[in-house]
Formats: structure tokens, sequence, C-alpha cells
């Protein structure tokens, strides 16, 4: 399977979410897809910071081979203070990955999306697990893209469980809620893999750890860089682990039996009230029929065989970090 990977990845910056980052490397250890390229989005850092730590990543991996480049520095809506201030905020964090500024068309995701997906209609998937800006930047400016994806499988958003940054959003959507609000009415094919079934993930520091012990370049950079957030993190998920929401969506593009996905119709709270960035899912047909949604518009996971995803996610990353 041909795959961009679209992502806004802070494992490099301290305090940040790592997690973006262990999805790329299960899908470039992962010899079902083929990674045409990574473009990166802002959301949990700014886009500044996120190419300079995938690009980081990327040498550490030996994979300068694969395309990256830097999209959408802001939301979509320049009225989301909320969300810019956040991201304002991110730009104070310490880096330990150095600074890399893209050159020429490397700071132009978003004609790279459209011009790779043009160019093998029917054949790229992306794999989105930040926030939506990029891709719904690129629909906007081309009205072949959507139609020539062969799908999007996305994490993001939740279908019977409450959100991640507010009581009623996931955070990728949260963070531009218009730009999820096109993806959803684009027509694409869509795969929503949300906090129902992420939060029965789990990644413990003594995992990390382990590998770390191995001496590798690869590991010891993973476990400076995730300790700070498993600080942060570790204690809301009340066994000090993280969850693997974006390796999760990763391996549901590997394969999607790892999860039971339902029909839905999703749309998108894009007011500016509490509620904004929540993804409200209509997934049983009678919620359909009541609230006039006929339509379907995406597929939504509900649940997920956690076990056989945690094997792949040893095999795939852990693996990787320990290898010699």
């Amino acid at each position: 399977m041909r795959i961009i990977i679209d992502t806004d990845p802070a494992m490099g910056t301290l305090g940040g979410d790592p997690e973006d980052s262990f999805a790329i490397m299960l899908a470039l250890n992962s010899p079902e897809l083929t990674v045409e390229g990574i473009t990166v989005v802002q959301g949990n850092v700014p886009a500044e910071k996120g190419y300079a730590n995938a690009h980081y990543l990327l040498d550490l991996l030996g994979r300068q081979d694969v395309p990256l480049r830097r999209g959408c520095l802001r939301p979509m809506n320049v009225q989301r203070t909320t969300q810019i201030t956040f991201l304002q905020q991110r730009y104070a964090t310490q880096q330990i990955t150095p600074m890399v500024e893209p050159k020429g068309a490397d700071a132009d995701a978003v004609s790279f999306l459209v011009n790779t997906v043009l160019s093998s209609p029917g054949e790229i998937t992306l794999v989105t697990i930040g926030p939506l800006t990029n891709v719904a930047t690129a629909i906007q400016q081309s009205p072949e893209f959507a139609p020539a994806l062969k799908s999007i499988v996305m994490m993001g958003g939740t279908a019977e469980c409450a959100g991640n940054i507010s009581p009623a959003a996931e955070f990728n959507y949260w963070q531009d809620p218009d730009a999820a609000d096109i993806v959803f009415r684009s027509g694409a094919d869509l795969t929503m893999v949300g906090l129902d079934v992420c939060h029965q993930t789990h990644l413990y520091p003594s995992q990390v750890e382990e590998c770390a012990s191995h001496g590798t370049p690869l590991g010891e950079f993973v476990q400076a860089s995730s300790a700070p957030w498993f600080r942060i993190m570790g204690g809301t998920s009340g066994s000090g682990a993280l969850h693997l929401y974006d390796s999760l969506a990763m391996a549901v593009a590997i394969d999607n039996s790892l999860v039971t996905l339902d029909d839905a119709y999703v749309e998108m709270e894009v007011g500016f009230g509490p509620a904004q960035g929540m993804s409200v899912s209509y997934h049983k047909p009678f919620q359909r029929i009541i609230f006039n949604r006929p339509k379907v518009n995406a597929k939504v996971a509900l649940s997920v065989d956690a076990d056989r995803f945690t094997q792949m996610f040893r095999d795939r990353v852990l693996g990787l970090m320990a290898a010699e």
C-alpha cells in the first residue's frame, strides 16, 4: 500500500507528545507499506519544530530517501484564538533536535499532497495523525484531490467517549475543527480511529527504558524525548503508561481487521463554544433516521484487538529501537 503520512511530530521537543514518531517508525518498518512522503502540519508543536523533529528521525533511521515537506503553520480559521495561543506557547519549549529550515518546495506540503495524489489516482492512502489543516487545504485548492485518493485513515475524534483536550473534543480535530469539517464533507473514503479504541492501547516507560538500554542512538533519543511526556501524561492513564493513538491508526492502515468498523455519518462542531472540535458520530442506524443523517461519510472504529496490535508494536517499533 502506498501512503503519505500527515503528522505533527513532537519527539525532539521536550514536553511534547512523542507518539507521532512511533507511528512513523511503525510505517517505515512495515513491509506492507511504501511511504511516499511525510507532510508536517501544525498541532502538537509548531510545524517548524515538527519539521525539524521529523528530519532528525529520518536521519537516525537512515531514511533520507523519504520526501519530507512542511505544511500549514496555523489553523485554517484565524479566529481560533485558543488554538493559536496554545500553538504559540509551544515555540518556547526546549528543543533537543537541531532546527532545520526547509528549502524551496520542501516548504510546500500542500502542493506535494496534490501533485502526488493526482499523479497516481486511486493509489494513495493518507494516514493523518495530526490536525487536518494540510489535507483540508489540499481539498480546497484542488477539486480533483479528494476523488483521486484511495482513502484517508485518520487518528482523530471520538465516537462514544469523552474528549482528551476538552470534555467534548479530541485534540487533532479540536486544533482545527474547520479543517476536519472540510475533510468529512469531502466525499473521500474515510476511516476514523478515535479515542474509543486508542485508549485501549498502552506503552509503559519501562518498555522504552529497556530499548534504550541497548545503547542505540534511536533508543536513547526516544527515551530522552519521551521521558517528559511520560511524566506529564502518564499519570492520567492511571498506570503511568501512554496511549498509542497514532500508532494504532497506522496499524489500522496496515490491517483494518485490528478494529471493528461501523458505518457512520460524522459531523463536526465548528462553533466557538465549549464543544468546538467535537466529532458527532451517527453510527447507529436509528440515529441517522431520527436526526435525518441518511448518508454514510466514514467508518468509525469501535473496538480493537489490543493484544494483536501490541504484538505488532513490539515487533516493529520496540524491536527497531533495540536493534543493534
